[in-house]
C-alpha cells in the first residue's frame, strides 16, 4: 500500500503537528516538576521557639540552675525552685547561668531572657540570662510587627512551680520572657 502523502514536506509537517500535544505535555510536566522542587526545598527554618523551650527546660531541670538540688542524695527536684539559688544568681553573679548552665559562646547572639519569680504576698524576684543582650533587644520587640530573618522575637511562658525557701515550700509562678 502506498502512502497517500506524496510530498516530503507535508510528511514532516504532519509529524510536527502530531508532536504538538507531546510538547505541551512535556512543558506541563517540567513546570509541575519545578513547582514541586520549589515547594519541597525549605530555605529557612525558624528555630527560635525551639531554642526558647530548650532554654526553659534546661533552667528548670538542670542541676546547677535554679531547681532545688539535694546534694546528699544527688537529686534535682524538677518544678521546685530554690529561692536561695535564685537570689544567689541575682546578687553575686548575674551572668551565672550564662557561664555554668547554658553557654552559647562569649558573645551569645542566640537568646536572652528575663525570669520573674512571683509568689503571693511577697515581692517579685527577677533574674536575667544574658542581660546585656536583653537590654539591647528588648526595645526591638514590637508585638504588632512581624519580623524578617534579622529581627528578634519574644516568647513568654509561665510555669507553676514550688518555691523552696529554707524548709518551707510555697506555690509560685515562674514567668519567662525570652528574646531570640
Amino acid at each position: 500500500m502506498e502512502s497517500v502523502i506524496k510530498n516530503k514536506r507535508s510528511a514532516i509537517s504532519g509529524e510536527i503537528i502530531m508532536a504538538i500535544p507531546q510538547i505541551i505535555f512535556l512543558i506541563a510536566v517540567l513546570f509541575a516538576f519545578v513547582i514541586l522542587i520549589k515547594v519541597f526545598i525549605i530555605t529557612h527554618i525558624d528555630v527560635r521557639q525551639v531554642d526558647a523551650n530548650i532554654f526553659i527546660n534546661r533552667v528548670l531541670l538542670s542541676k546547677g540552675a535554679i531547681s532545688h538540688y539535694d546534694a546528699r542524695i544527688d537529686r534535682t527536684y524538677p518544678g521546685v525552685v530554690s529561692l536561695e539559688r535564685f537570689e544567689e544568681i541575682i546578687s553575686t553573679n548575674p551572668n551565672a547561668l550564662d557561664k555554668e548552665i547554658i553557654s552559647y559562646g562569649a558573645d551569645n547572639p542566640i537568646l536572652a531572657a528575663k525570669m520573674m519569680l512571683m509568689r503571693e504576698g511577697y515581692a517579685n524576684v527577677t533574674a536575667y540570662y544574658n542581660k546585656e543582650k536583653f537590654d539591647r533587644w528588648d526595645p526591638k520587640v514590637l508585638p504588632g510587627v512581624k519580623g524578617g530573618p534579622g529581627s528578634v522575637r519574644a516568647f513568654e511562658k509561665q510555669r507553676y512551680v514550688l518555691v523552696k525557701d529554707g524548709d518551707i515550700l510555697m506555690p509560685g509562678i515562674l514567668d519567662f520572657f525570652i528574646i531570640s
